[in-house]
């Protein structure tokens, strides 16, 4: 199943004050909302593609980067007005089926990643 994300807020699952999970919730363009709870090496193979891109896009040339910056101002604009609520209860109780096992990039081509998430329960 392919999730677009049309909004997207974390939040950190601690306990003893020893980070145990970031939570995920997206916001998809017909407004459903999809929770997951990632660990720590789930969360570095996230950032380490997000890392890898934003260094592609600091490579563009100077007309490239100014319509990358265009388009990137747009997406922010529209993602911070579709921000979804996480509430304390969803951090509290989380479903240990959502979270992600492996996550791995498998297209980073074009202007879209796509990563394909294994959850707990498959």
């Amino acid at each position: 199943m392919a999730i677009s994300i049309k909004g997207v807020n974390t939040g950190v699952i601690r306990k003893s004050n020893n980070f145990i999970a970031l939570a995920l919730k997206i916001k998809e363009p017909r407004n459903k909302e999809s929770l997951f709870f990632m660990s720590v090496m789930e969360l570095r193979d996230l950032l380490i593609a997000l890392e890898s891109r934003l260094h592609q896009k600091h490579k563009l040339d100077a007309a490239a980067h100014l319509q990358y910056e265009q388009a990137r101002d747009k997406v922010i604009k529209k993602m911070a007005e579709n921000i979804p609520e996480i509430l304390v209860d969803e951090l509290k109780n989380a479903d240990i089926n959502r979270r992600v096992n492996t996550l791995e990039l498998t297209d980073n081509q074009g202007e879209n990643l796509t990563f394909v998430l294994t959850l707990h329960d498959g």
